[in-house]
């Protein structure tokens, strides 16, 4: 019997903008862990709501932090209408290659993926573009790559330090809410929200 939705793994995200660098971390232990919550990011991915903050999620698996994957590591974007679908394989070599993830559907077009990687490419290593056209983006990392690259540290604010406003300032009439539009974010982990907003 399932239990209620806020029981569902991953069940805080409510759009892609929510992934927290915990998240990623906790994951990443397994090919299970990181199937479900790129399953759950392509659940609720919307067009500009941050989707393309779900290439962090590979560009981790690219480094230290992910020990379950043998050889070169390959992220395929391919557009299939208004969605990316979104494709990870080793190289093993001789031409052989092995999926290591069910491909992962994101309601966005490929254009917000790659105006987001253009924008902050730092946010994706150690992931490098090896492809790029209006209907495909690749990227990959090599085994060596991988093996010797730890991922960013994760920088928390503390609670503490954090100012709240006691009353939510006046927006001008006629504005957009500032998460309509998606860029006033106050990121929470460095190397997580910066620059995702797209």
């Amino acid at each position: 019997m399932r239990g209620p939705p806020d029981h569902l793994p991953h069940a805080h995200i409510a759009r892609c903008l929510d992934l927290q660098e915990s998240d990623i971390s906790e994951a990443l232990a397994t090919p299970e862990t990181t199937r479900s919550l790129l399953a759950r990011l392509a659940a609720v991915s919307a067009p500009n709501t941050g989707a393309a903050k779900a290439l962090i999620v590979f560009a981790r698996m690219a480094t230290t932090a992910c020990s379950w994957i043998d050889g070169d590591l390959t992220i395929d974007l391919s557009a299939d209408g208004a969605t990316t679908v979104i494709e990870a394989a080793t190289e093993l070599g001789a031409g052989l290659r092995e999926r290591v993830l069910p491909p992962a559907r994101f309601r966005a077009p490929l254009d917000e993926f790659a105006r987001a990687i253009d924008r902050v490419p730092h946010m994706i290593a150690p992931l490098v573009v090896r492809h790029r056209s209006p209907t495909r983006v690749a990227l990959s990392a090599s085994d060596q790559v991988r093996r010797t690259t730890a991922p960013p540290p994760p920088i928390e604010i503390a609670r503490d330090s954090l100012f709240e406003p006691a009353i939510s300032p006046q927006r001008r009439p006629g504005a957009e809410p500032p998460d309509a539009a998606g860029d006033s974010l106050l990121p929470s982990s460095a190397g997580v929200d910066a620059g995702w907003d797209d």
